[in-house]
């Protein structure tokens, strides 16, 4: 089930979000994030808290500011499920196009996102903290 996220649920996207990424958010980020944009912070529950999504926008734009699964509920169609639930949300806000970014290195998120209907935009040369580039990926909503 994708909804939008709750109180109780924070500590466990904060676990996932530690889990999964090497430089995760700080907590700080994510309680912000949950405070401002609660209805564009969707999380996946199959039991327990397996993914989440977090978005943001502004009159035109969406921007995915973050998406992960937890690793024992990969390839079992969350992660679609979440970008699904998102895009529709930007949809019903009336977003004219979504944006997000991935590690130009991240060839298996690329190829999900690329069937999802994004295509790559740039590359920013170092955008991470350790050096790597990240592509910018953009959907048409429209």
């Amino acid at each position: 089930m994708i909804r939008q996220i709750a109180p109780p649920d924070i500590l466990e996207v904060l676990k996932i979000e530690y889990s999964c990424f090497k430089y995760p958010y700080p907590p700080s980020l994510i309680n912000f994030l949950y405070a401002n944009f609660r209805e564009t912070f969707l999380v996946a529950e199959v039991g327990e808290i397996a993914g989440y999504v977090i978005g943001i926008s502004d009159d035109k734009e969406g921007h995915i500011i973050s998406i992960a699964v937890k690793e024992n509920h990969r390839n079992l169609g969350i992660g679609k499920a979440l970008m699904d639930g998102i895009i529709e949300n930007f949809k019903n806000k009336e977003i004219s196009y979504v944006k997000l970014e991935v590690r130009e290195s991240n060839t298996r998120a690329i190829t999900f996102y690329k069937r999802l209907g994004f295509t790559k935009k740039e590359l920013i040369p170092t955008y991470y903290e350790d050096g790597e580039g990240a592509y910018i990926l953009v959907k048409n909503l429209g």
